[in-house]
């Protein structure tokens, strides 16, 4: 399933510069000629740029209006050396070091972002996720605004039959395991602010439990609730329904029985489940049996958008979070 129209003609209206350290990898090379063909992104690989457009011409792809950049010769080694050394200030790395360490791909394409050389980088196709969050943190650092580094997952249902319909985000199925209320509330704000920007409507937010509005009582339950409090203060112009089972969330008549409300109901699009084995069952689920297309894990609260792929992940599937990343960059505009 693919990406909805309006997000493919933000990323071509938005123009952001976008690094992909893994250039030698055929699927990388694909993407990267793809996205450019679309206009979606100024697009830049790091590798040996012989041997990369070499492997271009073995696989008939164009890779003219691409950037190729050797991450061991390029003239700013020195100068994201010194990067390096001010961002890891404490743990006294020298410039020697921080000039090895620029020389990988995944580090010098986290020191171009940081340095405003990128808009944002996709990475992971065959990096772990670890390294590149890792390399995220210290070097582009974490947005003040959200001092939580947590994850959504972009998710496309058909129009037919009930539930969901459309895109949805699903938070944080990929990185918190277990979330207290203040964490929890912070994964919510970030994931319904990344849904201003890729839903093109304004979020409204199911706070997601085993309880609805006082249905059951536990720890679980009351770390929902403290959390959706906490998310209402801080945002006090988000809709947001909770705590919530998922069935009272997206179903008007299951919702006006369980709660006793009646009035309007307008079904969520951002979807906060309260850990990581929630979270990670529903959208494996929702791909399984729903035949949902799931984009991500999409990193959040970082300064700038770092975002990972799945080493399984096909051409596509890049090229559609270079799309993501690239409207993701709106949002450091608007905050930094």
């Amino acid at each position: 399933m693919q990406l909805p129209e309006h997000i493919f003609k933000q990323a071509r209206a938005t123009r952001a510069r976008i690094v992909l350290p893994e250039g030698h990898d055929i699927r990388v090379m694909q993407a990267a000629a793809e996205a450019t063909e679309q206009n979606l992104a100024e697009i830049t690989v790091l590798g040996n740029p012989d041997q990369i457009r070499e492997a271009a011409i073995r696989q008939s792809l164009t890779l003219d209006r691409v950037t190729v950049i050797n991450p061991t010769t390029s003239p700013s080694c020195n100068q994201y050396a010194e990067l390096l050394v001010m961002t890891r200030a404490k743990a006294q790395l020298s410039f020697d070091k921080a000039l090895q360490q620029v020389y990988q791909p995944i580090v010098h394409a986290n020191c171009m972002v940081a340095n405003g050389d990128a808009d944002g980088c996709v990475a992971g196709a065959t990096i772990s996720t670890t390294e590149v969050i890792r390399h995220a943190i210290r070097i582009v650092g974490q947005n003040p605004e959200y001092p939580l580094v947590s994850s959504f997952f972009l998710m496309l249902f058909g129009s037919s039959g009930p539930g969901i319909q459309g895109p949805v985000l699903f938070a944080d199925c990929g990185l918190v395991i277990d979330p207290d209320a203040k964490e929890l509330a912070t994964i919510a704000a970030a994931t319904a602010r990344n849904a201003e920007i890729l839903l093109n409507t304004a979020p409204i937010v199911a706070m997601l439990s085993f309880s609805t509005l006082g249905s059951a009582r536990h720890r679980l339950v009351t770390k929902v609730r403290e959390a959706t409090k906490l998310l209402i203060q801080q945002r006090p112009d988000l809709a947001v329904r909770g705590e919530v089972q998922f069935d009272a969330a997206i179903l008007p008549e299951v919702f006006e029985s369980k709660a006793g409300q009646t009035g309007e109901f307008a079904p969520p699009n951002v979807f906060i489940f309260p850990n990581l084995d929630a979270g990670n069952i529903a959208y494996k689920i929702a791909e399984r049996t729903a035949g949902a297309t799931a984009i991500g894990p999409i990193l959040q609260g970082i300064n700038k958008p770092i975002n990972d792929l799945s080493r399984g992940c096909t051409a596509e599937d890049i090229v559609q979070n270079i799309a993501v990343t690239t409207c993701q960059t709106q949002l450091g505009r608007h905050t930094n």
